[in-house]
């Protein structure tokens, strides 16, 4: 491919990344907004769950999809799917059309990384690659970075609306781009050949059991209690349905969507399980530290993605200094293991966030993390690939997406229900000794800005926010104790030569 034509087309790659990450960030700051308009705030976190179920389900299926119909087709479908879902929501007039527009969203967003990763994979040799990830992941920072800050400006200045329809240019541009410059192989079978190599029945199953596991960790501690009937079903359900799902895979279908020899590689196992806890703790940071910042600095909603800022730079600073030091120096295993240490160490440090933490602390402690996160955010990636066979690309780097988004899933769901069992009783507590104040004590766990707004007393509002800053300090604890198995799971990582 010439070089022009290649810089155009990872171009417009890198705003396929863009739009995917900033998708995922933007939405957090305009929830009260949106469950304001409609009236329903009950029903608020199925804007986020909605989402996250369809893309996290859907995920595995797009690397087989893109082996069967072609990288570009694929591709497009995830973009148009995507665009769909936006304009749903953008011009929804009820929370249900909105949920299922999310829901689109989802099955779109899924493809959207997934596949500007498969597809720079076969533009790249493994030695150029990580050059390519590095800018990748500087994209999907400054995507993180801008998200909230967005969302914050669109729900305060605007609409809430503009989060959506902002993508619709973008997906258009993406796609133009996309449909002229991009030229890859694309399977010359008939549309129905193609059609019958698509492993329905596992991907149905997949689908049914991921769900269920998802709404498990979802409702579970929250909606209903862990050992309510309803969870314990989910559970056992979701369980009995993967375990149906590995042995379709394996006895049933010819072509399955997960192939399960790849886990015959031992850096295929360690770096896809690798995944589902590293996206558990970046999540613990970029979900719950701007819960702190609103709770013990009173931030604004627009300011709380630019506390974020350390941690999304020295990821993404970092990771471009490893890329090309890969790149020049053919070897990743020492990055990886130096880069969980300081992970890990990072989570440790976040612990230690009070009222009392200084600036130049939380910066220092949250950059820590960040770096750690940098060494390893495509050297895991590179280390799985370099282990399978160039035809199995697509399938595995779909697993390693599915990874990613399971842990973010499930890790924001456990540690959501963490930070509601410490925060609530003590808040009923609270209410119990303040009955004058209950609504709105109560009203503070949904909504953070009234600990500031409402007419509590100076000692009332101090112990509040000290209740949270403990339940917090439990979240980033479980978060550590995630990405301490990191750790363990990096020291078995075998270094295989880049192909050239």
């Amino acid at each position: 491919m010439p070089l022009s034509r290649r810089v155009i087309v990872t171009s417009a790659l890198a705003l396929t990344i863009f739009l995917g990450s900033f998708d995922l960030t933007v939405v957090s700051t305009i929830i009260p907004s949106i469950a304001h308009e409609f009236n329903a705030l009950s029903n608020a976190t199925w804007i986020s769950t909605a989402f996250m179920l369809t893309s996290t389900a859907i995920q595995p299926l797009y690397g087989r999809l893109s082996d069967i119909f072609g990288r570009t087709t694929t591709l497009l479908s995830a973009i148009a799917l995507f665009a769909a879902g936006s304009a749903a929501c953008g011009w929804a007039q009820n929370m249900s059309v909105l949920i299922f527009g999310r829901a689109l969203q989802g099955t779109g967003g899924s493809g959207l990384v997934a596949q500007a990763l498969i597809v720079v994979s076969d533009l790249t040799t493994e030695q150029e690659r990580a050059g390519y990830l590095a800018g990748f992941n500087l994209v999907w920072t400054l995507s993180s970075i801008i998200g909230p800050v967005l969302g914050g400006v669109f729900a305060e200045k605007a609409s809430w609306r503009w989060a959506f329809w902002i993508n619709l240019p973008l997906a258009s541009l993406v796609s133009i781009v996309i449909l002229f410059y991009l030229r890859l192989p694309v399977p010359k079978n008939s549309f129905w050949i193609k059609l019958k190599q698509v492993d329905f029945l596992g991907s149905l199953v997949l689908v049914g059991g991921v769900m269920m596991l998802l709404l498990a960790f979802t409702w579970g501690g929250k909606a209903f209690s862990w050992a309510s009937a309803r969870i314990i079903c989910l559970l056992i359900f979701s369980i009995l349905t993967l375990g149906l799902f590995l042995l379709i895979e394996w006895k049933v279908v010819t072509n399955p969507v997960v192939p399960l020899h790849l886990f015959s590689s031992r850096n295929v196992s360690l770096m896809v399980l690798s995944q589902f806890f590293v996206w558990i703790g970046m999540y613990s940071v970029i979900f719950f530290v701007p819960i702190w910042y609103a709770i013990v600095k009173n931030s604004s909603s627009i300011n709380l993605g630019l506390h974020l800022l350390p941690f999304l730079l020295g990821i993404s600073v970092v990771s471009i200094g490893v890329g090309l030091l890969v790149s020049k120096t053919k070897h990743y295993r020492g990055f990886i293991l130096f880069g969980t240490i300081l992970f890990v160490l990072g989570s440790g440090l976040i612990i230690l966030f009070d009222e009392h933490t200084s600036s130049a602390q939380q910066i220092c402690f949250l950059l820590i993390m960040g770096c750690g996160l940098g060494f390893i955010i495509q050297t895991m990636l590179l280390a799985m690939q370099v282990a399978v066979a160039i035809k199995h690309m697509a399938a595995a780097t779909a697993v390693f997406m599915f990874a990613r988004m399971l842990g973010s899933s499930v890790g924001i769901a456990v540690l959501q229900s963490i930070f509601q069992n410490e925060a609530l009783p003590k808040l009923d507590l609270l209410s119990q000794q303040y009955p004058k104040y209950a609504t709105d004590i109560a009203n503070t766990f949904n909504d953070q800005s009234i600990i500031y707004t409402a007419s509590f007393p100076l000692e009332l509002r101090n112990q509040i926010i000290h209740y949270y800053v403990m339940a917090l300090q439990k979240v980033f604890i479980a978060a550590t104790c995630f990405t301490a198995i990191v750790l363990l799971l990096s020291l078995g990582v075998k270094h295989i030569p880049l192909r050239q």
